[in-house]
């Protein structure tokens, strides 16, 4: 063996291990980035230069839509001083968290009634859906004829039920009960997605461990809590980030629900109404991209704060 190493060596001949390893090197990292590198570049340019552009413009001048010159923190220490900024900024996060919080409990109770199994869960997962497919401009007109104060369905219904209060109530003419139209509206637009995803998540947890709970004879809420909710935890970390990314970027139904835009008296403005109302309104870019720059940091520290929680509880 050794003999025929030194006469390969002799020759010239490289030993196949090399070669080998060259090509399993190349096979692991070189093709892979190489097949990646295009849609890398996509990404860059449809998610990385947006970011980087509106930062940029958060600091510079932008009145009239025109990119002025550079004036540092100027804009932060505007909206940072501006008691319409730091209410949307307030108003945004407790709408975000009621949303989130109704979204997901009332999409769980949705997943566990189609979890069951019956022979109508089929046609009640499609009918569930349905709302998810309208769009939201559609939605919040809809929504917005119901709670009219004339013929809307909503003061009917509770008029019905004993509320005489609610006859002829106006709703938009308030800003809190605006905010909770607003609100129903946007869980109802919302629950669809996140039932779905949970129903998913809830068939996954079938098994022998949800079996094993069962012989041990654990009731439904046991099942619940300290089985199949742990066992999701992943899945419900991922649907609470994008619920309330969803809640913090709602905006087409507060822009269609009030008028004015964010009416009445500025009580329904949110961050992302805020920020189109100051760029395509007032024409102040600069000032539009900062508001733009602080929500983004604001979802990115929320979305890091689940992820940590998530990791700490597994």
């Amino acid at each position: 063996m050794t003999s025929t190493t030194s006469r390969r060596a002799q020759r010239g001949v490289v030993p196949a291990r090399a070669g080998g390893r060259s090509r399993s090197r190349w096979d692991r990292f070189g093709l892979p980035s190489l097949l990646l590198a295009p849609l890398l570049a996509v990404i860059l340019g449809v998610v990385g230069y947006p970011i980087v552009r509106t930062v940029w413009l958060s600091f510079h001048e932008g009145e009239y839509l025109m990119t002025g010159a550079f004036n540092g923190a100027d804009n932060y220490t505007e909206i940072f001083g501006d008691p319409y900024f730091l209410a949307a900024l307030l108003r945004t996060t407790i709408f975000a968290v009621v949303c989130v919080v109704t979204t997901l409990l009332i999409s769980l109770a949705i997943a566990l009634v189609l979890d069951a199994g019956s022979w109508a869960a089929r046609i009640v997962t499609v009918v569930v859906l349905l709302p998810w497919a309208m769009p939201r401009v559609a939605s919040g007109i809809i929504w917005k004829w119901m709670f009219n104060d004339q013929y809307g369905i909503a003061n009917w219904l509770l008029v019905s039920l004993g509320f005489d209060s609610f006859k002829g109530y106006a709703w938009f003419n308030d800003g809190f009960a605006s905010l909770v139209a607003i609100t129903i509206a946007v869980v109802w637009h919302s629950v669809p997605f996140i039932a779905i995803s949970m129903l998913a998540g809830l068939r996954a947890t079938r098994g022998e461990v949800l079996e094993a709970a069962r012989v041990d004879g654990a009731s439904f809420y046991q099942q619940l809590v300290r089985v199949r909710l742990p066992m999701m935890k992943p899945l419900l970390t991922i649907l609470g980030v994008m619920s309330t990314i969803f809640a913090y970027q709602s905006f087409d139904h507060f822009l269609v629900m009030t008028t004015p835009p964010g009416g009445p008296s500025h009580s329904t403005e949110v961050l992302s109404l805020l920020t189109w109302l100051q760029a395509f309104t007032v024409l102040d870019q600069g000032v539009a991209a900062a508001m733009a720059v602080v929500t983004f940091l604001l979802l990115a520290g929320i979305t890091a704060v689940y992820v940590k929680l998530s990791k700490e509880g597994t």
